[in-house]
């Protein structure tokens, strides 16, 4: 699995300070943290790693047939990626889907993770009851067909990078497009340097051969709800942990809240650790990196 880190130092010595390992979110890979590795490589020990199958990481053939065996695909092999790195525990940042996924081998080995940290995470709350009906209406209408569309080549498998690929030389043009579109709107945009290497690192992670990304039936069904939601299974973890979410996330702060009283309720029962439980909202980056080092440094290190 392709792992950036700092585990030697600038100085030819050991980095100091606790295992931070950081995992993206669907489609995306380790090269999307690359604003935050310099601040929190001066107190973490950094483990960027790119989830099996997606990144610059290996491409095996997708294994996974549902939720479970498609979370088996993911989990096993960071726990086989931890073996052989050496690390006892580590503290566990996932954004987005990675996100879910974080929290899922927190679930599955609670003696791994010394404290969860779910930035902007997938798969939180449960689909309202008859959420589907918004869209079946008018069955003649471009609002129905567009969402009948959309689901049958969701549950068919089709994903961006599919669509990428079957573009062949349109494809560089369409994630360009993409990149400028959604970089350049909150936060600290990308300047003109950062988006033209960006936009050759997205479009070659999401145009390599498909393997990971096949997941994402498997774990979400249309409209992003989750097959299994985190709402329903947080109650049994048994580490400290952090939401972050952004300013103008794609993700619903509400939900992360929710979970987060209640599992206040029950922290107590669970862990011995003060305040295990944190909503953060950060609109920019420094901001991200500069309150997540501050708390993580006084609270968990």
């Amino acid at each position: 699995m392709h792992t950036l880190t700092n585990v030697t130092s600038a100085e030819g010595g050991q980095q100091q300070g606790p295992a931070l390992v950081l995992m993206p979110g669907y489609g995306a890979g380790t090269g999307f943290f690359y604003r935050n590795l310099d601040g929190l490589s001066r107190a973490f020990k950094i483990f960027a790693v790119d989830w099996l199958g997606t990144g610059l990481s290996g491409r095996p053939a997708f294994t996974g047939t549902d939720r479970a065996t498609t979370e088996d695909f993911f989990l096993e092999s960071l726990n086989a990626w931890r073996e052989k790195q050496g690390l006892k525990s580590f503290i566990l940042v996932g954004h987005s889907l990675g996100g879910y996924l974080a929290a899922s081998y927190a679930l599955r080995h609670p003696d791994q993770v010394d404290h969860l940290v779910l930035v902007g995470p997938a798969g939180i709350p449960v689909k309202p009851e008859g959420w589907e009906s918004r869209f079946s209406g008018d069955a003649s209408s471009l609002r129905t067909q567009l969402y009948k569309l959309s689901t049958k080549a969701w549950m068919s498998g089709v994903t961006p990078g599919s669509v990428i690929r079957a573009l062949g030389p349109w494809g560089p043009g369409l994630v360009e497009k993409y990149v400028t579109g959604r970089f350049s709107m909150h936060g600290q945009p990308l300047d003109a340097v950062e988006q033209n290497v960006f936009k050759d690192y997205f479009y070659h992670i999401a145009a390599a051969r498909g393997s990971g990304e096949y997941a994402l039936r498997h774990i979400l069904a249309p409209g992003a709800w989750a097959h299994a939601p985190l709402a329903e299974r947080l109650h049994e973890l048994k580490v400290p942990v952090t939401f972050i979410y952004g300013e103008h996330d794609w993700m619903n702060p509400a939900a992360g809240a929710e979970v987060a009283q209640q599992l206040d309720k029950v922290r107590a029962k669970k862990v011995s650790c003060h305040n295990s439980v944190r909503i953060c909202y950060f609109a920019r980056v420094a901001v991200l990196y500069g309150g997540f080092l501050g708390y993580l440094v006084s609270h968990i290190a």
